[in-house]
């Protein structure tokens, strides 16, 4: 075990979670560790406090698995980076960064967003009325749009990644396949498809080129999703890395689906921007500008704003590094299996577009 509450270097074994890297009570620059989060493929996300500011925060930290991976070091590095050039009220800031461990793991404290997410909203609500997908889309425009000024793409737009603040700002969050238009290309080489297929441009699903019209697309499918309850192409059930394919496939050729053919309750304008966002002609899209300002309207003629907290998400006493929080880590096993999902989707994807390339 460590000294002082240090990192800890005791690791899980025969598919077991591991064990917390921080431990409660450690000091990570200025913050003490409360609690772990959540686990993920690239990270460990853990609960933790300022006690200068009185200010709680999220510690991002690098999987123990991807230290010596230079490439996902970057990407990781990448993304505090990106965060820390943005300030603005629809983005999640970054308070500080830097490494801890041996060997040096890359981390970065964030804002705490205590409103969850979208997609939490979501599972306890059920599909979201037109004014709160309005508002939703409005501030999750603005947001982009500004990323895009500055020259990020996010590529991993949906429900998860659109953070709700205890106030009730969205905050558009994760930008851990964020890319810059003058990055490194050897990160992500072309024909590479990096982002989850539910939201995914058809542009992004051919491994092309990407600017902000591909993120201006998931936002559209992600809004699609919040209105009825699933993103809008789903697959016959079957193999997951089937099911995976044929979604992008549908991406790539299926018409744009009408939100009020399920959903007829739904504003018509709405709706229409909705499919304006998610056309297959990345030229005929919309810009988030336009978008921020269509959807803006639209959510002050229906007076929808975005819910406040409206229960408490992390139950840790102040002082105390135990507790309780409604968010669970997420198993391992799941982990692993959805990344081997990815990386076999990922080999057969560019064979799928140079397929439909040729069949024109």
């Amino acid at each position: 075990m460590p000294q002082n509450g240090g990192p800890s270097t005791a690791r899980g074994t025969g598919g077991q979670e591991p064990l917390p890297f921080l431990l409660p009570g450690s000091q990570v620059g200025r913050y003490r560790i409360e609690r772990r989060l959540g686990i993920g493929a690239m990270s460990e996300v853990y609960l933790a406090t300022d006690d200068s500011l009185g200010r709680r925060a999220a510690i991002k930290v690098l999987s123990s698995k991807l230290v010596n991976n230079p490439t996902i070091t970057e990407r990781f590095l990448r993304e505090a980076r990106a965060l820390a050039r943005l300030s603005h009220p629809n983005l999640i800031p970054v308070f500080e960064d830097g490494q801890i461990g041996t060997p040096p793991r890359p981390y970065y404290a964030m804002e705490l967003l205590e409103g969850g997410d979208t997609q939490k909203l979501l599972e306890e609500r059920g599909p979201l009325p037109s004014p709160v997908v309005a508002a939703v889309g409005a501030q999750a425009a603005t947001g982009l749009g500004e990323a895009a000024r500055a020259g990020i793409i996010h590529r991993d737009v949906k429900p998860a990644n659109l953070g709700i603040s205890r106030h009730g700002v969205l905050k558009v969050a994760d930008f851990g396949l964020a890319k810059s238009y003058a990055a490194d290309k050897s990160l992500t080489a072309r024909g590479m498809v990096v982002g989850t297929a539910d939201y995914i441009a058809p542009e992004q699903a051919r491994g092309e080129g990407l600017d902000e019209r591909a993120d201006v697309y998931s936002l559209g499918c992600t809004l699609f999703h919040l209105l009825t309850g699933h993103p809008p192409y789903r697959a016959p059930q079957g193999p997951s890395v089937k099911e995976y394919l044929e979604v992008m496939r549908m991406h790539l050729t299926a018409p744009v689906p009408d939100v009020r053919a399920e959903m007829p309750a739904t504003d018509p304008d709405l709706a229409e921007a909705i499919a304006a966002m998610m056309v297959k002609d990345r030229s005929a899209r919309p810009t988030f500008d336009e978008i921020a300002r269509r959807l803006a309207r639209i959510a002050a003629r229906l007076d929808g704003e975005l819910p406040r907290v409206t229960r408490q998400l992390f139950m840790v006493p102040s002082g105390s590094g135990a507790g309780s929080s409604s968010l669970k880590e997420v198993p391992l096993s799941k982990v692993r299996a959805w990344t081997r999902i990815a990386a076999l989707a990922v080999i057969v994807a560019a064979a799928i577009a140079l397929a439909l390339v040729l069949g024109r």
